[in-house]
């Protein structure tokens, strides 16, 4: 079975989708949703850690809409709510629900057509496969990387607690001559914006499959309107997925193996202050915190936020289902337990 899974993701063809099916179906309305709690470990239901993540709960969360999954980036806002993107051009929004700390599903989930600078709902997939989300809850500011058409779109005002928000048109559209060439389905899957040192936003949109000379994966940083090719160290056999800023320097990186081995995931940890140095790194190194595979729960997983509580930081990590029967949306939280 689980060569079927691994198979059915390597020819799967994200241009066949498209139509009514993968589009919100009622835009705006809180969608019908079932969760099902999953353990850390199928075989052991004991076991609660996987490297520097301590297991909160997971779910497999199902909908009878049928434009509901293929999410393919995750961010974190306040109250519990979450804004994600899908690849069929979806913007999801929903709330954690928790029980003693532990998550055990999500309700007022709602799904809405991203709007372009003219507030049109694109007709096909291949315009709006959308893969990457950057979001600042304290503002609404929300950056998409999309893969095929390679370019950023940016919305402002966005509040999941405000879903008549997420109708608005972008804002404007940016197009880096630097991803003019990345393969058409594999552009860039993970962007994280932190402010610099100069008080400047600093960027890094991190590509699919480009991979350098050394084996760092292809990573683009913009500062100062400037962007260059840089190289961050990746997790043999994965590709990154996704990406969140941890700190004011340090990112999660989120990555996946899908191949005939089967599926895994792993997240490791860059420090991107080396970047905006009096004499720039080109490379960065990673961390790995974490990496796991079956028996333990997971699925395609493309979608990683941050939650803070205190002192304490949790991590989300949701699944693509690639709107599939073979696949499912996989939502598991995690406690990140770094040593000091």
């Amino acid at each position: 079975m689980m060569f079927a899974v691994a198979a059915c993701a390597l020819f799967y063809d994200p241009a066949n989708l498209g139509g009514d099916d993968s589009r919100a179906a009622s835009p705006g309305d809180e969608l019908p949703i079932s969760a099902a709690p999953l353990p850390l470990n199928v075989n052991d239901p004991g076991v609660d850690r996987i490297g520097a993540l301590r297991f909160m709960g997971a779910v497999h969360i199902r909908s009878s809409d049928p434009a509901f999954g293929g999410i393919s980036g995750l961010r974190a806002g306040k109250n519990g709510y979450f804004l994600a993107v899908t690849d069929t051009g979806n913007w999801l929004s929903f709330r954690s629900l928790e029980r003693d700390g532990r998550l055990v599903g999500i309700r007022e989930a709602r799904l809405v057509p991203m709007r372009d600078g003219e507030g049109k709902i694109p007709e096909f997939k291949r315009d709006i496969d959308a893969e990457a989300l950057e979001w600042d809850p304290e503002s609404g500011d929300a950056s998409v990387v999309f893969e095929g058409q390679h370019r950023l779109m940016h919305w402002k005002g966005l509040d999941p607690a405000r879903p008549a928000t997420l109708s608005a048109p972008a804002r404007w559209t940016e197009r880096l001559p630097e991803m003019v060439d990345w393969p058409s389905n594999g552009g860039g899957e993970a962007v994280v914006v932190w402010k610099a040192p100069d008080g400047q936003p600093a960027r890094v949109i991190v590509g699919e499959d480009r991979v350098l000379e050394d084996g760092h994966r292809l990573t683009l940083f913009t500062h100062k309107s400037r962007t260059r090719y840089v190289g961050i160290e990746g997790v043999p056999e994965h590709k990154p997925t996704d990406a969140v800023m941890l700190d004011g320097s340090r990112m999660l990186l989120l990555h996946r193996r899908f191949n005939l081995k089967g599926i895994g995931a792993a997240v490791s940890m860059v420090d991107l202050s080396p970047l905006l140095a009096v004499k720039p790194a080109t490379r960065l190194k990673g961390q790995v915190l974490a990496s796991w595979a079956m028996p333990f729960t997971l699925d395609n997983m493309e979608g990683i936020a941050v939650v803070r509580e205190g002192k304490r930081t949790f991590v989300f990590i949701v699944s693509d289902d690639n709107l599939t029967s073979l696949q499912k949306t996989v939502l598991m939280k995690f406690e990140l337990m770094l040593s000091s």
